[in-house]
């Protein structure tokens, strides 16, 4: 009997172990919100998700090779962004605060196709979009982590305003 108790202890005892590695394990996966003052760049905004200081997506506005005043995505290394290519135009999604961010977004551009969020006021999904979110991936490592941006984007697309992330 004194056996059976003492083993009965021993499993216990390996059962709160491997709770507590599982559960420490999981920590890793957690939310970083990082709330900024809005602001609305001159030109471009460096956007470091994971705060190691290195810039993880350009978001700018400007002329757009003379077809006017765009506001543009431009992921850098291998992060990503999600959206959709429509007649010859990456055109990053402006999504609702409901939509999960996560792997399943199929439609994932990196820095080889930088997206256009908004170009005048047709061109995009951006275009006088406010407290819209701009799903993006972000590549550390072996790592791949899953966050959004959020934004304002004047009807003409002549400027935006980053609030958060």
């Amino acid at each position: 009997m004194k056996t059976l108790f003492t083993l009965l202890k021993k499993g216990v005892s390996i059962c709160c172990f491997m709770i507590v590695f599982i559960c420490h394990t999981t920590l890793h996966a957690q939310i970083i919100y990082t709330d900024i003052p809005d602001a609305t760049p001159n030109a471009t905004y460096p956007l470091d998700l994971n705060n190691d200081t290195m810039v993880d997506f350009m978001i700018h506005f400007g002329s757009s090779g003379g077809s006017g005043i765009g506001v543009q995505c431009s992921p850098l290394n291998n992060n990503a962004y999600a959206g959709e290519f429509v007649d010859g135009v990456y055109l990053p999604w402006a999504l609702s605060s409901a939509t999960p961010i996560c792997e399943a977004l199929t439609s994932w551009y990196d820095a080889s196709h930088p997206g256009t969020m908004g170009l005048g006021a047709n061109i995009g999904y951006w275009p006088g979009a406010t407290n819209k979110y701009l799903a993006l991936k972000l590549l550390v490592g072996t790592n791949t982590y899953y966050g959004w941006a959020r934004f304002d984007v004047l009807d003409m697309s002549g400027s935006f305003t980053i609030k958060d992330f």
